[in-house]
């Protein structure tokens, strides 16, 4: 199985997905990954299986997707930004040890049929995304390949992702591979609008879009889970509070 900063560095959101079935224990690990995520935070997260069900896992938009999906982990979690931000912190640990283990996967939002998934959503929750896992398909089909090229020709240079008083060159190595990785990461709104604050030698980080949104708080949690591993890959082991402008905790 590939670290997890190694599947950070593979990871690509994967838009085509073959026919191949996703084996029983590679699907038990995401199962127990998931208990252990809900059992130590507010989060509801649930697990979406095409061989328990007899359907795809999800009905993702054609036009956006091809293929039958055949593991889907639905995110629940409470209304509001905090839990935003906690759906994209902990969707992103769970989607990197999907890639870990071999699979493909893709933060989906919207373009997906709701109708199709059954999740559990208790009072003052609700399903803020999901995340398809397969194998992915040998070829992409051209739609699927353009979309993804689209997408990322959006992308901002990795020193516009910060704000500071000193030149991008001369931060600490590990607050660049902190950037480093969140720039090659995946966004929830396919639009990465967080920066990273380094400023009297702290770590913050913060949406930079003026205009605002809900969703954006997911990307917000995305980020800072991908600054994380970054981080830790360059020698610095710390945690994020959550919150717009939080702060990174080095230990």
């Amino acid at each position: 199985m590939l670290t997890e900063y190694e599947a950070l560095q593979k990871r690509i959101s994967v838009r085509a997905y073959g026919k191949a079935p996703v084996a029983p224990e590679v699907a038990a690990e995401l199962g127990s990954l998931i208990g252990e995520i809900n059992s130590t935070s507010a989060l509801h997260f649930q697990l979406s299986d095409a061989a328990a069900s007899g359907k795809p896992a999800v009905k993702l938009t054609p036009a956006m997707f091809s293929g039958s999906v055949p593991l889907c982990a639905l995110l629940v979690g409470p209304e509001g930004e905090i839990g935003g931000e906690m759906v994209g912190y902990f969707g992103q640990k769970l989607l990197l040890r999907a890639v870990a283990l071999g699979l493909g996967t893709c933060w989906v939002a919207g373009t997906y049929d709701r109708k199709s998934v059954s999740p559990e959503i208790g009072e003052g929750e609700k399903l803020w995304a999901v995340i398809p896992m397969g194998v992915e398909a040998e070829k992409t089909p051209i739609l699927q390949r353009t979309i993804r090229s689209r997408i990322r020709a959006k992308d901002r240079k990795t020193d516009e992702f910060v704000e500071s008083d000193y030149p991008y060159a001369s931060l600490p190595s590990w607050v660049r591979a902190g950037v480093e990785a969140i720039k090659v990461g995946p966004s929830a709104v396919n639009q990465q609008p967080v920066n990273v604050v380094y400023k009297g030698g702290l770590v913050t980080m913060r949406l930079w879009k003026e205009k605002k949104n809900e969703m954006m708080t997911m990307d917000l949690g995305i980020a800072k889970y991908q600054f994380q591993v970054g981080a830790e890959s360059a020698g610095v082991r710390g945690f994020w509070n959550f919150g717009e402008d939080g702060e990174f905790i080095a230990e």
